[in-house]
This record gives C-alpha cells, structure tokens and sequence, in this order.
C-alpha cells in the first residue's frame, strides 16, 4: 500500500471481527516498530504481544478507553527501557514514534488499531506494570490493539491551512 495513501486513511479502530492475525504479520509490524529512529539510537522500546483471550479481558476490563481489548487478535504494550540520562530525556519521543510505526504498519496490512493511552496516568501505569509485572526500568507508553474490522472508512482530509506559517509566525 502507498505510504501517502496510508498515512492518510489510517484511523483508530474499535471494534474487531474476531479474524486472528497470523504471526507473520505480528512479526512484520513488530519489524517497522523497531525500525523507529530513537535519540542517540537507543533503541530502548520493549514490546509484549498479548493474544490470550484471558489477559485481553484483563485489560479491557481494567483500562478506561480500553473495552476494546477484548475483541482484539491481538494487543500490543509498547515499552521503554530507561538505563540512562538518554533513555529518561527522551523515551516517551522514542516510543511514540514506535507506537506510530505499529500503527501505520498495521494499516498497510489491511489490519485495524487503536492507540490506548498508558502514560502518563499514574493509575494506568500501574496497572500495566502490575499486570505484566514490569521492571521498574521498564516504563510502558501505550497499548495498541490490533484486529481486522469489518469494513475501510473513507479519506478524511484533515488539512487545515490556518494551522500552517511559513517562516516565521505571523497574523
């Protein structure tokens, strides 16, 4: 699929049809994720890829803005590993651009996701950190929910050109 034409019809899917991701493509997404340029090429991102119907329950039934969990084929949480003054400047930048990869990959494939916000709220932290049993060096970012949906919204232009300066900022 052209990058431009999936950049531009990308968008957060939420209910799923139930279709498993074959493992092939859990692996291609998880390449383009570490494919993500990093500060000072860290590469400090961890993944855990989650496809137990037990766990997906858990965290649909324990993440606001995360029923969608459930109905997934597959979860991923995207992770940082702080080591260093490096890793803490910037590893929420470097685990965007990561979560973003997962995304726009997922849609390339014909697959649906969704961003589910993990940080920076404390209560959702924990609960992840928890849940998976993370080590304090591990700090998770987000979760992405991946599954196939049941039909392709159309383009949305979202351009807006009054959100644009060229140069200099200027009324």
């Amino acid at each position: 699929m052209d990058t431009i034409y999936t950049i531009k019809n990308r968008r957060s899917i939420r209910n799923f049809n139930g279709k498993k991701i074959s493992p092939e493509d859990i692996d291609t997404i998880l390449h383009c994720a570490m494919c993500t340029p990093t500060a000072r090429n860290n590469q400090g991102f961890r993944f855990i890829v989650v496809d137990d119907k037990d766990i997906l329950n858990r965290i649909a039934k324990g993440l606001e803005h995360g029923k969608m969990c459930k109905d997934a084929s597959h979860v991923l949480i995207v992770c940082h590993e702080v080591k260093d003054e490096t890793g803490e400047l910037y590893w929420v930048q470097d685990t965007s651009a990561a979560t973003q990869n997962i995304l726009l990959s997922a849609a390339a494939l014909g697959i649906g996701s969704v961003w589910v916000a993990v940080h920076p709220r404390e209560a959702k932290i924990s609960f992840v950190r928890e849940l998976f049993n993370l080590p304090l060096d591990i700090k998770p970012l987000s979760i992405v929910a991946l599954g196939y949906k049941e039909n392709f919204l159309k383009e949305l232009d979202r351009y807006d050109e009054t959100k644009v300066r060229y140069n200099i900022w200027s009324d």
